[in-house]
């Protein structure tokens, strides 16, 4: 996919300059809007999709359709976590990935699957102002999508998740051992369940590959603490793995599994 950045059909200067940052960011072609259609101003710029970009908005745009970034469920999932610790809820707050996860303040996570990057969110948050999350997203339309939206997102959390484009074995591959605290892994579900707006542009686009062996015994060697994988109900994937899923309400639709690291 030939992707292009672009800006809104009357930008104002600020959003011209934010979306020349971002394509130079992210290493994309700016393409000048000069208040044409979108599908003229790809169609010179010889590309097939456009990141639009406003102060506020990361609106991706695929075979004629446009839609807005969003974390989805993790909007409101940030916001209980955090009413709830303000609250004096301790841990996790009542999030079943955060349950699952452990992020403890001050740890690095390393998300493997950004998506549309709602977990990073909840990990950043719950590892605070001296936490990092580093997002891997091995589809370069997602990953521009979602970092360029993360950086538009109102909470604090998002400053602190640094999203890039890579193969999450690759990446792996080059980390040195034990230099994440928890390494996370959200493949794409095998069946596909109604999801909030955008999900299904990630559908659309995302690497179907599951969650691989290897992948899994480099995620051990990079994590200090452990491996944290979810599935979908009923967990064939994480039966496939040879991983047992953590306890979970009855009826839940998502599982997860904890592998320890190697040496913890």
């Amino acid at each position: 996919m030939r992707l292009a950045v672009t800006t809104p059909l009357y930008p104002a200067p600020a959003e011209v300059l934010g979306a020349q940052l971002a394509a130079e960011r992210r290493g994309l072609p700016y393409v000048e809007r000069g208040r044409r259609a979108l599908s003229r101003a790809l169609s010179e710029a010889a590309a097939d999709a456009a990141l639009v970009l406003s102060l506020h908005r990361a609106v991706l745009w695929v075979a004629g359709e446009g839609a807005t970034w969003s974390p989805g469920m993790g909007a409101l999932r940030l916001k209980r976590y955090l009413a709830a610790r303000r609250g004096g809820l301790p841990g996790a707050a009542g999030d079943p990935f955060l349950e699952a996860a452990g992020v403890e303040p001050g740890d690095s996570v390393l998300d493997c699957t950004a998506g549309l990057g709602a977990d990073s969110l909840l990990a950043a948050a719950a590892a605070g102002p001296g936490g990092t999350v580093v997002a891997v997203e091995s589809v370069a339309a997602l990953a521009a999508w979602t970092g360029e939206g993360l950086c538009r997102f109102e909470a604090e959390a998002a400053r602190r998740i640094e999203v890039l484009h890579a193969d999450h074995g690759t990446f792996l591959a080059r980390c040195a051992a034990r230099s994440f605290d928890l390494v996370l892994f959200d493949p794409m579900f095998r069946h596909a369940r109604p999801e909030p707006g955008g999900f299904h542009v990630v559908r659309r686009l995302s690497d179907p590959r599951p969650l691989s062996p290897e992948a899994l015994r480099d995620a051990r060697r990079v994590a200090r603490r452990w491996v944290v994988v979810k599935d979908g109900a009923p967990g064939w994937d994480l039966s496939r793995l040879g991983l047992t899923p953590l306890w979970s309400a009855r009826g839940a639709h998502r599982y997860f599994a904890r592998v320890e690291a190697d040496g913890a």
